[in-house]
């Protein structure tokens, strides 16, 4: 699967998520930091099948556009943790998870995904 993570999220995800198999980047690893929402979803976001994020009004702005791929932004809801128990809870969730159950803008994860 090829992942991208929003830079709100630990790197260490990367090189995590990585060792199972995927294919991941990070905003900060393709050195994007500061692009605007608007822009990553247009133009970075159809390249992956999911793109990670803790930004709500990322979401949320984007919720309102028609997607222009079959990428999902998907916002990660896990509470907040120390780094390394939030890498092991994220990749836990992740790969227990249906992805097929979850549309674009969808919070994850819940209990109806």
């Amino acid at each position: 699967m090829r992942l991208l993570l929003d830079e709100n999220l630990p790197e260490a995800l990367v090189v995590t998520l990585r060792a199972l198999g995927h294919e991941v980047d990070s905003v900060n690893s393709l050195h994007l930091k500061g692009l605007a929402d608007s822009a990553l979803n247009r133009t970075v976001a159809p390249a992956y099948d999911i793109c990670f994020t803790k930004d709500a009004g990322f979401v949320n702005n984007v919720r309102h556009i028609a997607p222009l791929s079959d990428a999902k932004l998907i916002r990660v809801v896990l509470p907040q943790q120390p780094r390394g128990l939030f890498v092991e809870s994220l990749v836990r969730a992740f790969q227990d998870t249906n992805w097929s159950r979850y549309e674009h803008c969808s919070d994850w994860p819940s209990d109806d995904g």
